[in-house]
């Protein structure tokens, strides 16, 4: 759990920037990049528990649940922390910056492509419009609590997904062990 305090510290402050994200492209970039970091993150506490408290023994179902469950502690604690945000400090403004940014994609100048004689890329792009103005409806129905659980369920799900190939690469057995069960029985 200690370590999922690490976890869920960097979880927030990765989530600090998405708010920022809406006003700002380089926080976006920020916030994307510091995501993608997230499995190096979690290999190198898995591979320093391995080797601190482990003496650099571990198999791959301890280092898989020593990672899942290192993420999901870190998602509950993150998950507060979004719950915080949008109860009680986002005010809607997530969604009037998703809308702003549906109305600048609807008025994009559709002239140039009536003439080039795409129909049917225009007849597209209006799907495409309309549904993400269903989608904005659709969270605008949602309460903190529900985006909240989202979240957090994403969370879990990518916590699970990414253990695997973390576990794989941070399993090391102990060469002792491994010889003894290489070699013949004389008994």
């Amino acid at each position: 759990m200690n370590t999922g305090v690490v976890v869920g510290a960097y979880y927030i402050g990765k989530f600090c920037l998405f708010p920022l994200s809406f006003s700002s492209a380089f926080s976006g970039l920020l916030f994307i990049g510091l995501t993608l970091l997230v499995p190096y993150l979690i290999y190198r506490l898995v591979k320093t528990y391995r080797d601190r408290c482990l003496d650099g023994h571990i198999v791959f179902v301890q280092a898989l649940v020593y990672a899942m469950l290192i993420m999901t502690f870190g998602s509950i604690l993150a998950a507060a922390a979004h719950y915080i945000y949008f109860a009680f400090i986002d005010g809607g403004r997530m969604i009037a910056a998703l809308e702003q940014s549906i109305e600048q994609f609807a008025a994009i100048d559709l002239s140039t492509l009536e003439t080039a004689g795409n129909e049917s890329s225009i007849a597209q792009l209006n799907q495409y419009i309309e549904m993400m103005q269903t989608t904005a409806t659709q969270i605008k129905a949602l309460t903190p609590i529900d985006i909240t659980m989202g979240m957090l369920s994403n969370n879990i799900s990518w916590a699970i997904i990414i253990a695997f190939p973390i576990a794989l690469l941070a399993a090391r057995r102990n060469r002792n062990t491994a010889n003894t069960l290489n070699q013949p029985n004389n008994q």
